[in-house]
């Protein structure tokens, strides 16, 4: 039988058990994200819409354009 120290059990729980939160903390993240841009996107990046990389570039390329709520998120990256 193989033997698997306690101390490494635990510390895959916590990995393990870490994932879930990691996971909605992103969500979150990019709910707030699409939430400030939105608009921006819309009015600013149009063609670039569904594509979500083409978007984020547009909005990139047009910072000075974008609504200080929106520039906040692009900061945060």
């Amino acid at each position: 039988m193989i033997r698997i120290p306690i101390e490494m059990l635990a510390a895959a729980g916590l990995l393990i058990g870490g994932i879930p939160t990691a996971a909605f903390a992103q969500l979150e993240a990019t709910a707030a994200r699409r939430a400030a841009c939105m608009a921006d996107a819309v009015m600013l990046c149009r063609s670039a819409i569904p594509n979500k990389a083409r978007i984020a570039a547009c909005l990139a390329s047009k910072m000075d354009q974008l609504t200080p709520r929106c520039r906040a998120q692009f900061a945060k990256r």
